[in-house]
């Protein structure tokens, strides 16, 4: 499938997320693209999860083409169609205006003195 311009390009830049957000790696997202696709009927490509509860972020995906568009899905793990307003979801138009919305202002709530002790000692 081909990808958004923005994502292919940070993968080049080798960027792997910012906590509390991880990206996937290939064929690790496959497990939250068909519970999006049981819970909604729609479809998704998902690239990251948020490390601390069941949110994904995902390019839409219609009919077959992955859209700029990204969702951010808080999934319910149903492996059901939902009811109205489940899986909640919140749209932001590309890649960099999720960064700025989602990964950016969540990674800038996480960030403290014992949390980047432990990625400095994961290196």
């Amino acid at each position: 499938m081909d990808l958004p311009l923005e994502y292919r390009w940070l993968q080049a830049h080798k960027f792997e997320g910012l906590t509390p957000w991880d990206f996937f790696e290939p064929g690790e997202e496959q497990a939250f693209r068909n519970e999006y696709q049981r819970e909604t009927g729609n479809d998704i490509f998902p690239f990251a999860t948020r490390q601390d509860n069941d949110d994904i972020a995902g390019f839409e995906v219609i009919d077959g083409i992955a859209q700029s568009t990204v969702l951010t899905v808080h999934l319910t793990w149903s492996k059901k169609r939902e009811s109205p307003g489940y899986p909640s979801i919140s749209e932001s138009k590309d890649l960099f205006e999720w960064m700025k919305e989602v990964l950016l202002p969540e990674t800038q709530e996480w960030m403290d003195e014992d949390e980047l002790e432990n990625l400095l000692d994961d290196e």
